[in-house]
């Protein structure tokens, strides 16, 4: 399982050591330690001068000090380096979680399932055990969604801002009805910093067994869109906005119905729809399924769209999605906790940016001089578990090289690359080092 961050919602939190004459102590010396980009792009020019300013023939900056006098900067003559005011902040997504909280998601038999995945053939004993060991008991597929929303929220909050919509509302009824189809026009969380705690408080408990209602989720759709509006100040690249998908069944609840049979034994194509005009205004949705089945539904008045397969429906709204996986199964389909627990996992370091945006504009003189990145790899059990370390090079090609390097020739912004990315979505640590090199 991956290490995350517990709180902090910044990741990128140790920029503070610099080396200028006069300035904070060096490190240990890390950066010819394995991991190290060897190739690359010298980041900074070479000084011109020698002795104390650093080494003109190498471009290494001078012997660092005691770090005793260390402040905001540290200067020669007129010539103040600036490299432990440096912050760099990671890119933050805005997420919206779509929750199904419909009565089949905790509905006697359907509602319930084997959560950690110990009893597959439900025979109530635990799978293989000569000694007919009993079954974990079973919890409602909305124990284990909200469990896993709990994970993901608290451990990902560092990295990306939540908001949580529901379909339907907790004003939905049990009624073959409209009552069984409400959903808010405004989230039930907004999208916003810190929401884990609020989320968590605002939707149905683990143990609340009380939900009602049908799986309106292109009203979900619509409420999340509206409540994603786009960042005017981002460029559409920089402004990062996605939609997570969680449902047990084929959308119904048609808002055009002419009737409840329509509305409830009817597949809702305007679910694909709005999906698909989401996309087109630059939200991606990742589609999570809770236990779908690869078949047709019976044709009978169950409240369920009658003859319709809702894997090849969710296969469809990922597509439309943007973001279906490779393979035949194109969304993440969870047969148990331990399955729904990875893919949104999955889904949330897909979603981590590995871009960091600088507080100030760099100067000719300054320059990165380590970047580290801790790995999720267990020290006791796998080799080669160190952090990854590099140095002051930049990789020429971030699509094929690990390390980083800064996107533009403004160096405000720097990205990671290759396995240093791979690492920081897992593991939400990285420490960046700047240092100056006096003219």
């Amino acid at each position: 399982m991956s290490r995350l961050l517990p709180s902090q919602r910044i990741a990128t939190l140790a920029l503070l050591l610099a080396a200028c004459p006069g300035g904070s102590a060096d490190t240990d010396g890390a950066s010819e330690s394995a991991g190290q980009s060897t190739g690359g792009i010298d980041s900074f020019p070479t000084s011109e001068t020698t002795g104390a300013t650093g080494d003109a023939s190498t471009g290494e900056p001078a012997p660092t000090t005691s770090g005793d006098d260390a402040s905001a900067g540290s200067s020669t003559g007129d010539f103040v380096c600036l490299a432990d005011d440096i912050v760099a902040d990671v890119k933050i997504p805005r997420v919206m979680l779509v929750l199904d909280k419909s009565g089949s998601m905790v509905s006697k038999g359907t509602g319930f399932w084997d959560a950690d995945g110990d009893d597959a053939d439900g025979d109530g004993f635990v799978d293989g055990d000569p000694n007919m060991t009993p079954a974990t008991p079973q919890v409602t597929r909305w124990n284990s969604l909200y469990s896993v929303v709990d994970f993901i929220v608290t451990g990902f909050e560092p990295r990306m801002d939540f908001g949580a919509v529901l379909f339907p509302s907790t004003k939905a009824t049990k009624g073959y009805d409209v009552g069984a189809c409400p959903v808010n026009a405004a989230p039930e969380v907004p999208v916003g910093t810190d929401q884990s705690a609020t989320i968590l408080a605002t939707i149905p408990g683990a143990s609340d067994t009380s939900l009602l209602g049908g799986t309106p989720a292109a009203a979900g759709i619509m409420t999340a869109v509206d409540a994603l509006p786009r960042d005017l100040q981002l460029t559409p690249e920089n402004d990062l906005r996605y939609i997570v998908l969680v449902t047990d069944g084929a959308a119904n609840c048609r808002s055009d119905a002419a009737d409840n049979k329509q509305r409830f034994e009817e597949y809702d194509i305007q679910l694909p729809a709005n999906v698909s005009a989401a996309l087109a205004d630059g939200i991606p949705t990742f589609v999570v399924g809770i236990d779908i089945q690869d078949q047709d539904s019976p044709v009978i008045a169950d409240g369920n769209p009658d003859a319709t397969n809702t894997f090849l429906k969710l296969n469809e709204v990922a597509e439309l999605g943007g973001q279906a996986r490779p393979g035949p199964e194109k969304f993440y389909n969870a047969s148990n906790q331990l399955e729904l627990q990875a893919a949104l996992e999955a889904i949330s370091e897909a979603i981590t940016s590995c871009t960091f945006e600088l507080n100030v504009d760099l100067d000719e003189y300054t320059y990165v001089k380590q970047l580290q990145v801790e790995t999720d790899k267990d020290p006791q059990t796998e080799p080669n578990s160190d952090p990854l370390v590099y140095g002051k090079s930049e990789v020429k090609d971030c699509a094929s090289e690990s390390g980083w390097h800064f996107t533009d020739d403004t160096r405000k912004f720097i990205e990671l690359c290759g396995d240093a990315c791979t690492a920081y979505k897992s593991t939400g640590q990285v420490d960046i080092t700047f240092d100056c090199n006096a003219p």
